[in-house]
């Protein structure tokens, strides 16, 4: 059959371009023909049995091997563990932490099956269809909380503190994380935004934040796309759009297909408010082009440090068995002509090597200077600021133990007051660590398996305390709670705050 369709592809080339195209062809053909006869002799003669999908899979990945590192196949399987993130993933919205011979939620997806039937953070899950987590393996009860053969699950549920007794039956169904997992007012009239990645809901979340922040007095935005590598190229024209002045182009295309150089074109009435846009090493793609626009239109100010630089448009082709190919059709250009992505070259191990290349100096309609040569120059830089474990607490952090958490768990029991705060963004703001929590934290470290000598946790009091307010506040309002109290201690994000008069006079 291949052959059959390579003998028909070659009779069209020969009736529409026989003089230009014909010498191409055939040399395609038989390279083709000897490409099929090696993995037949090796499929039968190899010292060692080879499976033949086995031979293709490495065939085709040898063929890329020449192209950008971008261009990949993928088999059905890798294909669906790579959509996952972006498609979803099957089960009730519910993350936990397992506890002795308990599940203890730790965080819930808004409106998922497990939030809409009554869990709670903080809920033990004793059984699982009938069976005690006890008598489950850990990598099993994942499988029961996933798996599709089972679209219903019983479940007995313990709520602290007074422990009452709950049974109930859920129904699985697909679950979409939020692309954007927190927004929140992080000062008087500056809001926060976190997109984490780009799907077909994230224009939908971008909205709602606004609304939700606007109506709590936000007259500056800080949007943070730090680690934030990509996803649905629509969705990144889109949030770019509420931003951008109608009718101003926000990115455009080239390919050697026609059909793959494209403008894209802003449609939207702007949101006028002075914006700060927090990028690092790991900003790639969809929040490059966002990114590169804000930038080239004067519409937003850049912090932190040099984007990724991966700006080539993936194409997807679909086959028969589901597998994938990924192939870059097309690169990103800035409304400036900045091309995002950087050069590269492949060293003896196949990895990527970024090539340093002279930037280029564009301006921008009001006279700034921006460069290009590859990912997006911040305005203003900032030095890396990776949060670093103190030597000599590495001990606290076994996961093993999960000391932080078992101890935000219990505290959080034994103190009503606290299980009753609702203003999450009060607690982030205002709540310290006292000196009686303090002492109980150090008390409980010295009755858990961690030997950790008292003037280390003295030493490093202050860390640790920040430790305690994240954990605190993830087991209060889960993974939500987590980001808001860390974001509170984010040097990069509290610097952020310093560059609004910048960015206010961008927008004058």
């Amino acid at each position: 059959m291949i052959c059959a369709a390579v003998l028909i592809f070659l009779g069209l080339v020969v009736v529409w371009q026989p003089e230009r195209v014909w010498s191409n062809a055939q040399q395609l053909y038989n390279k083709w023909m000897i490409l099929t006869m090696i993995l037949e002799k090796i499929e039968r003669f190899y010292v060692d049995e080879k499976h033949p999908d086995e031979l293709l899979k490495d065939a085709i990945d040898g063929m890329l091997f020449g192209l950008d590192p971008h261009s990949v196949y993928l088999t059905a399987g890798q294909y669906k563990d790579y959509s996952k993130k972006y498609d979803g993933y099957y089960g009730f919205g519910l993350k936990y932490c397992r506890i002795d011979s308990v599940l203890v939620v730790t965080s819930l997806v808004e409106n998922g099956p497990a939030d809409l039937a009554g869990i709670r953070i903080g809920d033990r899950i004793l059984k699982i269809a009938g069976m005690r987590i006890s008598d489950i393996a850990g990598g099993s009860v994942e499988n029961y909380l996933s798996a599709r053969s089972e679209k219903l699950i019983s479940m007995a549920i313990q709520r602290p503190p007074q422990g009452e007794r709950i049974s109930l039956e859920l129904a699985k169904r697909q679950i979409v994380d939020k692309s954007i997992p927190v927004s929140f007012m992080i000062r008087d009239a500056v809001g926060y935004i976190k997109l984490s990645y780009f799907t077909d809901a994230t224009p939908q979340e971008l909205d709602a934040a606004l609304t939700k922040l606007t109506g709590a007095g936000m007259t500056r935005l800080i949007v943070d796309l730090r680690d934030n590598g990509g996803g649905a190229f629509d969705s990144g024209i889109a949030v770019a759009d509420r931003f951008i002045p109608r009718g101003r182009l926000i990115v455009y295309t080239k390919g050697r297909a026609p059909h793959s150089s494209e403008q894209f074109v802003s449609t939207l009435p702007e949101k006028t408010m002075p914006l700060v846009v927090l990028v690092n090493e790991s900003t790639a793609s969809d929040a490059e082009i966002v990114s590169g626009a804000l930038q080239d239109w004067d519409r937003g100010l850049i912090v932190g440090r040099r984007t990724y630089g991966k700006a080539l448009v993936q194409t997807e082709y679909t086959f028969q068995d589901e597998s994938v190919l990924m192939l870059t059709t097309a690169r990103y250009y800035t409304p400036l002509g900045r091309l995002i992505q950087k050069e590269y070259q492949e060293n003896n191990a196949g990895k990527v090597n970024h090539k340093s290349v002279e930037p280029q100096k564009y301006k921008t309609p009001k006279g700034r200077i921006v460069y290009g040569g590859g990912g997006i120059q911040p305005d203003v830089v900032l030095k890396k600021a990776d949060k670093i474990v103190p030597k000599g607490l590495q001990p606290l952090y076994s996961n093993d133990v999960n000391i932080f958490f078992n101890f935000a768990d219990k505290y959080v029991i034994s103190h009503a007051d606290i299980m009753f705060t609702h203003d999450v963004e009060l607690f982030v703001r205002e709540f310290r660590v006292s000196e009686n929590m303090w002492q109980q934290f150090k008390q409980y470290v010295h009755q858990t398996p961690v030997s950790l000598a008292e003037s280390i946790m003295e030493a490093n009091s202050i860390f640790l305390k920040d430790e305690l307010k994240v954990e605190i506040a993830g087991r209060l309002w889960g993974d939500r709670g987590r980001f808001m109290a860390v974001s509170e201690n984010d040097s990069e994000v509290q610097a952020c705050l310093k560059y609004f008069e910048q960015a206010s006079a961008l927008i004058k």
